[in-house]
């Protein structure tokens, strides 16, 4: 008599076990792939698509369909009830994450810009700042190129002389090439950063419409549910 609820038991738990496989594959696209794995009392690995009851008080992996470790399971005490629910909601929580992060990022920028005005003023000043560093870069390119000229005059002229072109002087050629590069890099990656912060500001003002306007308003008045 005491061994047949411990069969039972067991059957329930296999049970239970395969409808939470079942209820999280088409809950959540990307846990539909998942496989599990466990050891059997002889240590040998076995995979399945869940944890047989005999092994349900044990340790195990889940993996997804590319064989990789997504989650240890090393507390199997709590019911597989709450673990697929624990799952479901951490697929979940990027999203809450993401809607407080733009909540938080509204109230800033409400807080920080008192009209579109500042936004704009904002703006053409770090494109401002940014155009010093530019103009940094274009004279020490301009100097770059300068010297490079020289240089590439100066061997050859020794060529057409006869002369054979020192190897000091060739590695100040390729130094000033190389600087020459790095400038180039430089003004790219600067150009580049203004793009973005033309971009960043732009969407910002945007926002900053949107919050400010009677269309928001609208939107979060409450319906009417009479």
């Amino acid at each position: 008599m005491e061994y047949r609820p411990h069969i039972m038991s067991e059957s329930r738990r296999w049970m239970v076990a395969m409808l939470i496989a079942g209820i999280i594959s088409l809950s959540v696209t990307s846990l539909a792939a998942d496989t599990y794995r466990w050891k059997d009392k002889d240590g040998k690995p076995h995979y399945g698509a869940a944890v047989p009851a005999e092994y349900a008080d044990q340790p195990y992996d889940i993996l997804n369909d590319a064989g990789l470790v997504i989650e240890h399971v090393e507390d199997t005490s709590l019911p597989l009830e709450v673990i697929a629910e624990k799952k479901i909601k951490e697929e979940e929580s990027p999203l809450i994450a993401e809607e407080k992060r733009q909540t938080q990022f509204d109230r800033l920028l409400v807080v920080r810009y008192a009209s579109e005005e500042e936004i704009l003023k904002a703006l053409e000043l770090e494109i401002g700042q940014l155009g010093y560093d530019m103009n940094v870069i274009t004279q020490s390119s301009n100097m770059t190129n300068a010297a490079l000229r020289e240089q590439i005059s100066q061997a050859a002229d020794r060529q057409r002389a006869g002369q054979i072109v020192s190897a000091a002087q060739q590695k100040e050629i390729d130094q000033l090439y190389a600087r020459q590069i790095r400038d180039n890099k430089r003004r790219l990656n600067m150009s580049k950063r203004e793009d973005r912060i033309r971009a960043r500001y732009e969407a910002e003002l945007e926002r900053y419409r949107y919050l400010t306007s009677d269309a928001k308003d609208i939107d979060q008045e409450p319906t009417d549910q009479g």
